[in-house]
C-alpha cells in the first residue's frame, strides 16, 4: 500500500492511503481486523473533562470511525475507585486497545485466528463536527484537534479535509470540522 501525505489544516500531515481509481465510497473491498495500542495525551486548555466522560468521547469518536466494539479505552490518571472524579491535572493520558479495518497485507498477523481472513469493506464518509446528537460542541475542540493528531492517523481514511481552530481558555470563537472517508466492515462481517 502506498501512502500519500496531505497537507491538513495548521501545517499537519496525516498519512492517507492512496487508492486505485474506480474505489468509490461504498464500494467492496477486502479488509483484515488490525489490533491497534496507543497511548493519547490530552491537553486541554479550555475543556477538563471527568475521567469517565473522556473515556466515552474518544470511545464514541472511534466507534463512529469503525472500530470494533470490544475497544478498551482506561485513563492511567484515574484511580478505579473515582471514575467520576475530574483528571488530576489539565493533561491525562488514555490507554488505548482496539480493533479497526485495514488493508490485507503479507506481513500482518492478527493475534486471534479469527481475525485472520478478510472480510467485506466499504470506505464511508464521516464528519467530526459540532453536534449536540452526538454530545460534541465547541467546547471539544482541544480534545478533536488531538484525536485527529494522534488517531485518526492510525485508521484507513482517504479525502480528508479539516478546518480545526481552537481558542484557548474560550469556547466562544472555537471549531471544528473533520471529514473525509474511513474504512468500515460492512454489518453483518
Amino acid at each position: 500500500m502506498r501512502f500519500v501525505w496531505v497537507l491538513a489544516g495548521m501545517g499537519t500531515m496525516v498519512a492517507a492511503a492512496a487508492w486505485p481509481a474506480g474505489t468509490d465510497a461504498g464500494s467492496a473491498v477486502a479488509a483484515v481486523w488490525k489490533e491497534q495500542h496507543l497511548s493519547f495525551l490530552y491537553r486541554g486548555r479550555t475543556s477538563r473533562y471527568s475521567c469517565d466522560g473522556l473515556r466515552d468521547k474518544v470511545r464514541a469518536m472511534l466507534l463512529d470511525l469503525g472500530a470494533r466494539r470490544d475497544l478498551a479505552v482506561s485513563a492511567s490518571s484515574c484511580g478505579e475507585s473515582a471514575p467520576q472524579a475530574r483528571l488530576d491535572s489539565a493533561s491525562a493520558i488514555l490507554n488505548i486497545v482496539f480493533f479497526a479495518p485495514a488493508l490485507p497485507g503479507a506481513a500482518a498477523k492478527p493475534p486471534r485466528p479469527a481475525d485472520l481472513g478478510p472480510v467485506e469493506a466499504s470506505f464511508e464518509p464521516f464528519t467530526l463536527t459540532s453536534d449536540a446528537f452526538r454530545n460534541m460542541g465547541d467546547a471539544d475542540c482541544e480534545l478533536v484537534e488531538e484525536f485527529v493528531h494522534q488517531i485518526l492517523p492510525t485508521l484507513v481514511t482517504r479525502n480528508l479535509q479539516q478546518d480545526i481552530s481552537c481558542v484557548p481558555m474560550r469556547e466562544s470563537g472555537s471549531r471544528f470540522l473533520v471529514r473525509g472517508e474511513v474504512l468500515h466492515i460492512r454489518p453483518g462481517r
